[in-house]
Order: structure tokens, then sequence, then C-alpha cells
């Protein structure tokens, strides 16, 4: 029933959505935000100051009253959504605010709610020569300006008077005013300015986060197969790989196979306590891209396969291309913009994946 509801509302939600939103969008993802982030803060002449917006516990507070009175849908039904409650260990516990979380519906209702808010800080603000941009991702935004007071004493007031008649407020502790020269962090990339050039790279906690991932997963499978402990490395690699590798990553990539490498020899030190170095090369490396990769042989019906850890390093990087703020896909003047968009990207910009595993539909992004 919540599908049904969703394919009604999503044209409705798609075309009174803010331009610069891009979480739970049909043809959008975190990409497009990072690379309007980058056109807002990358020129010579742009913005200086940046408001990193959080809203304190945004999908558990949203008011009832307010969907009640805004979204256009059955009362009745949508009322009895989010008045489900849940049920745990034999307790009901009832829903007073927000939205059911894991219903296929509630990303559309939650973006309704919060689409508004570039309005709401575009018409506080001067019109020329303000340098305001607006950028979301879900409950995540930034907001630029030519001056900290523009933003402390005009934008955000009109971000909390939007957000209180939603029953939302902001996180005093996590949202915070920053010059781009000090940096901030948006949808797991760190933006700093160095003179006029913007550099954007995964920021440490990303990194550190799947560094951390990784040797525990290669603890995990210390005496398992090789080629299980291989496919759980490749899928996760793959998957951090193809989502940081539009930003300037190689250093960050590079740490990341490095410490691969390291883990991998502590492993089989571990695995073969009594061999030696000349006795491990040739069974547990081989020639490959740049360098030398971990791989192992294993014998399948048909011939010999042989199963090798990527490296982040070879993986193809380059420029990410936006999608247009005013796309629609609901719009047939943009039918053929997301059919070209489509194509271009199942055979150039994601390189490191098959166009073939694309056209078939097994393409699975991974943030």
């Amino acid at each position: 029933m919540q599908a049904l509801h969703k394919l009604a509302l999503a044209p409705i939600a798609e075309t009174t959505a803010d331009r610069n939103s891009y979480g739970f969008r049909e043809g959008r993802s975190c990409h497009d935000a990072i690379a309007a982030g980058f056109d807002a803060l990358s020129k010579p002449n742009s913005a200086t100051w940046i408001l990193e917006g959080d809203i304190k516990g945004c999908f558990d507070n949203f008011s009832h009253q307010w969907m009640f009175d805004h979204i256009p849908m059955d009362k009745q039904v949508l009322s009895k959504w989010l008045k489900a409650g849940y049920i745990e260990e034999g307790q009901l516990y009832p829903s007073r605010k927000g939205t059911p979380q894991g219903g296929i519906i509630s990303p559309t209702l939650s973006n309704m709610a919060l689409d508004g808010m570039a309005q709401a800080i575009h018409s506080v603000v001067p019109p020329r020569n303000s340098r305001v941009n607006f950028v979301r991702y879900a409950d995540d935004f930034i907001v630029t300006a030519k001056s900290k007071r523009l933003l402390d004493e005009h934008v955000k007031p009109a971000i909390e008077t939007f957000l209180a008649t939603r029953g939302l407020k902001l996180s005093e502790e996590k949202t915070v005013i920053t010059h781009i020269t000090q940096g901030f962090t948006f949808l797991g990339q760190s933006f700093r300015k160095q003179g006029n050039v913007l550099h954007i790279i995964p920021s440490q906690t990303a990194v550190l986060s799947i560094i951390n991932k990784l040797g525990e997963m290669i603890h995990r499978h210390v005496s398992a197969p090789m080629a299980v402990m291989i496919k759980k490395l490749n899928d996760t690699l793959r998957g951090w790989g193809n989502y940081h590798r539009f930003v300037v990553s190689s250093r960050a990539f590079g740490k990341v196979d490095s410490y691969i490498i390291e883990q991998l020899w502590r492993m089989l030190r571990k695995r073969h306590p009594n061999k030696s170095k000349k006795w491990l090369i040739p069974r547990y490396w081989q020639a490959g891209g740049r360098d030398y990769r971990f791989a192992v042989k294993r014998k399948t019906k048909s011939a010999d396969k042989v199963d090798s850890v990527i490296r982040l390093a070879d993986l193809k990087r380059t420029r990410y291309v936006k999608i247009k703020a005013d796309a629609n896909p609901y719009l047939q003047k943009y039918a053929g913009y997301y059919y070209d968009r489509r194509h271009k990207r199942s055979k150039k910009e994601l390189g490191a994946l098959s166009a073939r595993a694309y056209r078939s539909g097994n393409l699975r992004t991974q943030q």
C-alpha cells in the first residue's frame, strides 16, 4: 500500500523539491550533492563561509499535524502509518511524532517536509552578491555565504523558524559555521580551500572506518578459505572505492592499499609460521596493475581460477558530472536527458564496473 501511494506522491515531490536537494530522489545521489558543493565553493570569488546544518533527531521528530495538513494524500491512511507504533517484547510503543523509519514511503514524506528550506533561506538574504548556496542530502545540508554574520544573523534564524513549524530543531552541538580554509566534512568528504584551489578528499573518519572494517574482516577470516576472504574484501573495497573515486583520493587509496598488504602479510605469517618469505611470495602474490597483488589459485571443474584482492589505486578516477538541478524524470522534455545520462554512466563514469552488469540490473552502489 505504501508503494502504491508513493507512486502517486513521487511526481509531486519531484516537482516541488528544492533544486539542490539530492537525497532519496530518482536519478540523484551523494555524488551530485558533493559536486554541487564543489560548484558553490571552487571559484576564486566563491563564498568563504559555510553553515554545516544538523537536524536533531530529524526522522524521529516530524510533526504529525504538519504532515496531515500538507501532505496531499488520504489522511486516514497517512494517520494509520504515522501512528502505528511498534511492538518490542510484547509491549506496544505508540508513535506520537516522526516518520516510520524503514517504511517505503518515509523518505518521500521526509523530503516533502524539508522541501522549501531553500526558499526560506533566500527570502531573508540580499538578492545580490551574497553568494548564498544551499545543498541538502536527506537531513544533512550546508549553506554557503560571503560572511559569517550573514549566516549567523539571517540564515540560521530562518532555518530554525522553518524547522520549528515541522516539529524540528537544529542541533546546537553539531551545527557550526566554518571558514573554507579551516575545512569541513560533508557526506564523507573533506572540503578545504588552499589559496584559490578547493580540495575534496575522503575524510579521515571515512578512511579510518574502512581500515578498521577491513582489519576486522581479515581477522575473522584468518582460518576461512582464501577465496571467501578475498570475495568479502573485494566487495567492501569496490563499494568504498567507487564512492570516493570521484574526488582527490590517490593518497587515501594508497593508505588503504598499504594497510591491506600489511594485514595480509600478518595473516600469512599466522597461517604458515614456519615458512619463509621466498616460499610465501610465489604462492600468494602475483604481478598485476602497478604492483604485486595478493592472489591465490583454486581448482574448478573447467580450469584453475585465480582470485586476487583488488587495488584501489587501479580503480579509474574521473570527475563526476552533476545532474541538472531542474531535471525531472516525470517531465517528457527530460526523458532524453535521463536516457543519455544512464547510457553514459554505464560505459564511462562507472569504468570500474562492467557495462554488462549495469545493463543486466546487477549494479549495486555502496556508500
